[in-house]
């Protein structure tokens, strides 16, 4: 009998972990993430070990766990780096699927651990899950290579077209502001294709008609550079007389450019030729700008139909672009998207439309910022941050976030779990940290307003407490906004109690997902969704990172508040020399001072600790156990504690922000590394 996916786990955390939420392997079933397991081995690299080299045959698939990969080529000797590779990035694929030899170098950057899995173990895999094998294909698309004299200059090249069911020039003016986005955001090669349809004379645009034959010279002649941003322009040109016979054409245009652009935006005329979906199955993204009115919305749903029946394109590539309503009538998103039967990617926000002014140089307006998040999701370039529960603990969140926006610190999505879920949902409904900051200090040196926060019993059936007052505190700060008014993506985690699983919250109402986050077992009332029982995040993923990678997420900041052994040792012994510092002070004040403090001790030893101590502390090591687990793998990880301060004290708000912006101080020259990547 082979062992179960769970001993694995245990037994070998790293490849587990890599295969339960690495985006390629995490939608896998059970067993097929087993099959995976049997078969692969994790190697350990240190910085300068190779891989493999320019030139080597292939042997193996190769995956980071942790640790970073250098890719790189050499050419007439010199020696140019491509791409680092970091968790959940995959190599090594083209010449296992292709037997040519590999094009570029692989070297450790630092110290690495990264799953390995051998030719022929791999085939054996590829053969038992056909839709690996799918999703591997489409990788072998975006790697395309070029092989001509110049070798290999780009890793991997991805394709991102641009089609409209809107009304006026939205779609080329947006094609623009994406190209520009990128080339900000990532700071990679782009190239902008725009298709006219005979729109342009041939000598202005590049011909894709049938019978003209392309070349790279042709090429290189047409394109244009823009001096003030740095990306490349393509002006192209098509009879609609003749549409279906210039695919072949394009095609080899685009094979042309992968080897030098890292990103290619095309924007492409409305039409439903084979010609036109064939170009479009060439795409590894899909953005289809759209109206939220009725006959919009329709085009762009028997789009999206054909795009999956024709293409056979997945429904995660293709994204809805919505123009926000400028005359009035038109439908919101959520209505939008509920006719469409698809979710809404994106809002754009009333605003210019000129594209350098709005991009470049007005950074600050609503659809810049909107423009922002696109691109940068798109360039794989977010930065998360992942927010741990911990009771009163979690204080240290706003701390940490306090220095984030002092250093002007980019965060892209949030995600989080119990007390975290309460600070990320207060930033995400627009709190900055000095307001977040005067909300808890609200409760500093205030025992009676701490109690009267937490303490609003129930019939004890399902916890002693409602949570009601807590609610109340949340809707005066949140209202009624749901996470499509969030100011960036907030993923808030919870734990189906019913259903014994993970539950990631990314719509509708806030605050009923943090109060189905933080519902702490027999503390707190659970929440009643559907029929299920949710409690506290943090039993299932104390630590949100995972729900980060799964995402896709990169790069990562870690907040976990959870004390350590140590730390707990630390707080005992500081806890015992101050009650004895206290009763010195007593002593040398005389008798009466001494009874006052001789009955205080006493009534404490009578409530504490209790049975709230006793439920929280034993989740709290548990928690503690897994967060370490999941943080290992963590390049940025922040550990703000302050010994002696125990898990219900929120009014020690004070002591605890301090601990937040200390910690995340402290580890600025790492978070501006990993930011700089």
């Amino acid at each position: 009998m082979s062992p179960s996916f769970e001993d694995i786990f245990k037994n070998d955390p790293d490849k587990s972990f890599i295969i339960n939420y690495a985006p390629l392997f995490a939608n896998l079933s059970v067993s097929e993430k087993n099959l995976i397991i049997e078969k692969s081995k994790v190697a350990d690299y240190n910085k300068g070990d190779i891989v493999y080299r320019q030139l080597d045959e292939p042997d193996a698939f190769y995956c980071v766990i942790s640790g970073r990969v250098k890719i790189s080529v050499v050419t007439d000797g010199k020696k140019e780096t491509l791409e680092y590779l970091n968790y959940g990035n995959y190599f090594g694929i083209i010449s296992l699927l292709t037997g040519d030899p590999h094009s570029v170098n692989a070297e450790a950057a630092n110290d690495s651990k990264v799953l390995r899995i051998t030719k022929e173990d791999f085939q054996i895999i590829l053969d038992r899950i056909p839709r690996l094998a799918l999703d591997l294909s489409r990788t072998l698309s975006r790697r395309l290579r070029k092989k001509d004299i110049r070798g290999k200059r780009i890793f991997e090249s991805s394709i991102i077209s641009v089609v409209n069911t809107a009304r006026g020039q939205e779609r080329l003016l947006y094609a623009n502001h994406l190209a520009l986005s990128l080339k900000k955001e990532t700071g990679k090669s782009i190239m902008l294709i725009n298709v006219f349809e005979n729109a342009k004379p041939a000598d202005e645009a590049l011909s894709l008609q049938e019978g003209y034959f392309l070349t790279d010279e042709a090429i290189k002649k047409a394109t244009l550079q823009d001096a003030d941003s740095g990306i490349s322009i393509l002006n192209t040109s098509y009879d609609s007389l003749s549409a279906s016979d210039y695919a072949a054409n394009f095609n080899f245009l685009l094979t042309s450019l992968t080897g030098d652009f890292r990103f290619i935006v095309v924007y492409l005329p409305v039409f439903a030729s084979a010609s036109g979906f064939k170009i479009l199955s060439q795409s590894d993204i899909i953005h289809i700008i759209a109206d939220c009115a009725r006959d919009s919305l329709q085009n762009t749903k028997d789009l999206i139909t054909e795009l999956i029946q024709k293409v056979n394109c997945p429904q995660e590539q293709i994204k809805v672009i919505a123009n926000a309503d400028r005359e009035g009538g038109c439908f919101s998103c959520e209505e939008a998207s509920k006719l469409l039967g698809y979710t809404i990617y994106a809002a754009l926000p009333e605003g210019p439309r000129v594209a350098k002014k709005t991009i470049l140089e007005e950074p600050v307006t609503e659809y810049a910022k909107v423009m922002r998040r696109i691109a940068r999701e798109a360039g794989d370039v977010r930065v998360g941050l992942a927010l741990s529960g911990g009771a009163a603990f979690g204080l240290a969140h706003i701390g940490v976030i306090k220095v984030l926006e002092k250093e002007n610190i980019p965060i892209d999505v949030v995600s989080a779990s119990s007390m975290g879920a309460v600070i990320g949902a207060l930033w995400a409904a627009g709190l900055n940290s000095s307001k977040l900051e005067r909300v808890a200090l609200e409760l500093n040196n205030n025992k009676k307003k701490v109690f009267h926060l937490m303490v609003d019993p129930v019939f004890p059936k399902l916890a002693f407490f409602g949570g009601r007052n807590i609610r109340r505190l949340l809707e005066k700060y949140i209202g009624k906004k749901t996470f499509q008014d969030a100011r960036f993506p907030l993923k808030v985690v919870a734990c189906n109690l019913t259903k014994r699983e993970k539950v990631v919250y990314d719509s509708g109402n806030i605050c009923d997902a943090v109060m189905a986050s933080l519902a702490l077992p027999g503390i707190f009332s659970p929440a009643k969704i559907n029929g299920d029982l949710l409690i506290d995040g943090g039993i299932i993923e104390p630590v949100p990172i995972g729900t980060l990678l799964q995402m896709g997420i990169k790069k990562i900041i870690a907040v976990n508040v959870f004390p350590s052994p140590e730390d707990i040792a630390r707080g005992y012994e500081l806890n015992l020399k101050r009650a004895e510092e206290e009763k010195k002070k007593a002593e040398a004040k005389g008798f009466l001072a001494r009874v006052i403090y001789n009955i205080g001790t006493r009534i404490n030893k009578i409530f504490f600790p209790n049975v709230f101590d006793i439920i929280v502390n034993s989740i709290q090591v548990m928690e503690y156990v897994i967060a370490e687990r999941d943080c290992v793998m963590m390049d940025v990880v922040l550990r703000p504690v302050s010994p002696g301060v125990n898990w219900f004290e929120l009014f020690k708000a004070e002591e605890l922000i301090k601990a937040g912006v200390e910690e995340a101080n402290n580890a600025l020259p790492q978070i501006k590394a990993l930011i700089s990547e």
